[in-house]
């Protein structure tokens, strides 16, 4: 336990070095504009929106920037040589990137319900925000695993986009009938959508909360055992 407290606090520091945590704090404020800018009437539409974008795609982005920058100075080889074992490093890292997540969903869901009195189930939300920053973590380090650099990974967080995210969120605008739902169900981005709604009390079945919320679990934990942990001594070492 005092090896992984070690480690915890070395995640931190690293943020903070890197300039992680400052950086998803400024996009927290700037969120928090928008939601001023666009005033009471519609923040109970967008605030979901910006809570799901940054648990889930600012999750992917900042994962990767951390890996490579750990990458370049070589401390992903120094943490290896280390007394803790891998499974408590790569536990480390998915806290340190669910602390982000929450530190930007809880700042945004209190400034719209403080601000603008809009309705938040508080315990689900960070709940589900764990599981989709856990989700979206296993992502970030399976996409930074297989770049060989850090353009290779943004053009593959582009193509996620594309693929996944861009749907998503223009079914969130009404742009995609209810149809389109079940195929977006096999988007692990539509999958956090609908937990993040669930908890601004939008109707949305049972089922398919469910589903979703067993799509994150599994998701992940499949990408952590059969390709994250597997591969990660390999980048390590690699120059």
């Amino acid at each position: 336990m005092s090896n992984f407290g070690l480690l915890m606090k070395g995640e931190m520091l690293r943020l903070i070095k890197y300039k992680i945590i400052q950086i998803s704090f400024v996009v927290t404020i700037l969120w928090l504009l928008i939601i001023f800018m666009i005033g009471s009437d519609q923040a109970a539409t967008f605030v979901p929106i910006f809570i799901f974008t940054d648990a889930a795609l600012m999750t992917v982005l900042l994962v990767g920037a951390s890996l490579f920058y750990e990458k370049q100075e070589n401390t992903l080889k120094t943490l290896m040589i280390t007394p803790s074992g891998l499974h408590a490093i790569i536990a480390s890292k998915v806290i340190s990137a669910i602390y982000l997540a929450l530190q930007s969903t809880v700042i945004i869901a209190l400034f719209a319900n403080l601000l603008f009195a809009v309705e938040i189930r508080f315990i689900a939300l960070i709940a589900f925000v764990i599981v989709i920053a856990f989700a979206h973590t296993a992502i970030g380090y399976t996409f930074s695993l297989f770049a060989k650099d850090f353009n290779e990974l943004i053009a593959q967080v582009g193509a996620y986009m594309i693929v996944f995210a861009i749907p998503t969120l223009f079914y969130a605008l009404g742009v995609f009938s209810e149809v389109f739902e079940t195929v977006l169900m096999f988007s692990p981005t539509h999958a956090a959508l609908l937990m993040i709604n669930y908890t601004f009390f939008s109707s949305t079945r049972l089922v398919l909360l469910l589903i979703g919320l067993a799509y994150l679990i599994v998701v992940p934990v499949l990408l952590f055992i059969y390709i994250i942990i597997p591969k990660y001594p390999e980048t390590a070492v690699k120059d």
